[in-house]
């Protein structure tokens, strides 16, 4: 009974996690994977999102799933403390649940925050294979193959927790040949699925050099800002920390994958990808050294705050919705042109046709929007809608087309 009663509880802050994503709408990135569009990504998890597009509160649906997912997700941490006394565990638990980058992720539709949920996944696998002893059957061992195909086939930043994944194959009881083929015949598929997707291999060029302009101190600031968010800057000290103690160098070797990702490509959602690690760390830290950790969680939560005043969540909702929505309200239906840079929000709100402006095609569309000036809209043939965040227009009912 008192499971049920954590676990219920833990669903409200679950639900209180998925609104506060809500409130900035769907973001470009959101709207891509719930519309199944092809890039950056391998298909797995945006095609279960795209299963429930015909229903409705789609958005509302996978924000609270996914902040569910790594909400309960606790459980695991529970159990990968297992060993340890009550405080040490409530505190490890505590400190995945109010880490800066948890509370910044959960109940956003992203990648970033199931690749991290993989990891703990995998890291919860290695600690369970090292708490009972022996190695894994062949059976478990293929289900965990199925399991790291799946990751990578979620995302391609799971092959930074390869260190972690090779740890558990070669404590199966495969020859070594049969550890790295587990290991690698997933990478190997991924690859060849992305080189075989244009639009991934774009993806791929303009992440790795968007910012080949900027300096190397700004882009060490860049990783100082994931790391400080991934934990709460005091848990990524424990996490290192407790690595570097238990010469856990499988895990600091993933932490070094990600932090050398960060430097080539950052964005500040990828933050998240450090928790899992930096908590297995300190965990392993509890072990060793610290048996009363409970003092820690004050000041966890003091720089959590911290961190979230200085790289606050994007809350500033897009003009798309509420456009679409007058639009809509108008009663016409037909193709909407968009004068200048739009993201994919405005396909996922837009129940037609969305292209980007171009005066020719004017003959062929019932509505405009302009992000920018629009050339040649005629007053005669079309209405500017009042009151709306940004210059629309709908074509007049008399008139014909031009």
């Amino acid at each position: 009974m008192r499971k049920l009663i954590v676990a219920v509880v833990l669903e409200g802050y679950a639900f209180l996690l998925a609104w506060m994503q809500s409130l900035g709408g769907v973001r470009t990135d959101e709207a891509k994977y719930l519309l199944n569009i092809p890039y950056p990504h391998p298909p797995l998890a945006r095609w279960f999102f795209s299963r429930t597009a015909d229903m409705p509160g789609q958005e509302w649906l996978w924000r609270f799933v996914l902040a569910s997912l790594l909400v309960q997700a606790v459980w695991l941490v529970w159990r990968m403390a297992n060993r340890q006394s009550l405080e040490q565990r409530f505190t490890a638990a505590i400190l995945w649940l109010t880490a800066a980058a948890f509370i910044l992720q959960a109940g956003s539709i992203m990648m970033a925050p199931l690749t991290a949920l993989q990891g703990l996944v995998l890291l919860w696998l290695l600690f369970e294979r090292e708490r009972r002893g022996g190695a894994w059957s062949a059976w478990s061992a293929c289900g965990i193959g199925v399991f790291w195909f799946v990751s990578l086939f979620t995302a391609y930043q799971a092959v930074l927790y390869t260190p972690v994944a090779f740890a558990i194959f070669r404590r199966s009881r495969f020859s070594l040949a049969g550890q790295v083929f587990f290991l690698l015949a997933p990478i190997a598929v991924a690859g060849l699925y992305a080189l075989s997707e244009p639009l991934v291999l774009a993806s791929f060029l303009l992440a790795g050099t968007k910012d080949a302009g900027t300096g190397f101190v700004q882009k060490l600031m860049q990783l100082f800002q994931g790391w400080s968010l991934g934990g709460s800057i005091l848990l990524g000290l424990t996490g290192v920390a407790g690595m570097l103690l238990d010469r856990r160098w499988t895990l600091f070797l993933a932490t070094g994958l990600i932090a050398a990702f960060l430097l080539v490509s950052f964005q500040p959602y990828y933050a998240i990808l450090f928790l899992p690690l930096f908590l297995a760390g300190t965990i392993l830290l509890f072990k060793k050294i610290w048996h009363h950790p409970a003092p820690l969680i004050f000041p966890h939560l003091v720089l959590t705050a911290i961190c979230i005043m200085l790289f606050p969540p994007v809350l500033l909702r897009s003009p798309a919705r509420d456009t679409m929505r007058a639009i809509v309200a108008t009663g016409k239906e037909g193709t909407v042109l968009i004068a200048g840079s739009y993201g994919h929000e405005w396909q996922y709100e837009s129940p037609f046709p969305v292209r980007r402006f171009v005066p020719s095609l004017l003959s062929d569309a019932e509505a405009v929007v302009c992000l920018e000036k629009c050339e040649g809209m005629d007053e005669k043939t079309w209405t500017k809608l009042p009151g709306m965040p940004v210059e629309t227009w709908v074509r007049k009912a008399v008139g014909g087309r031009g």
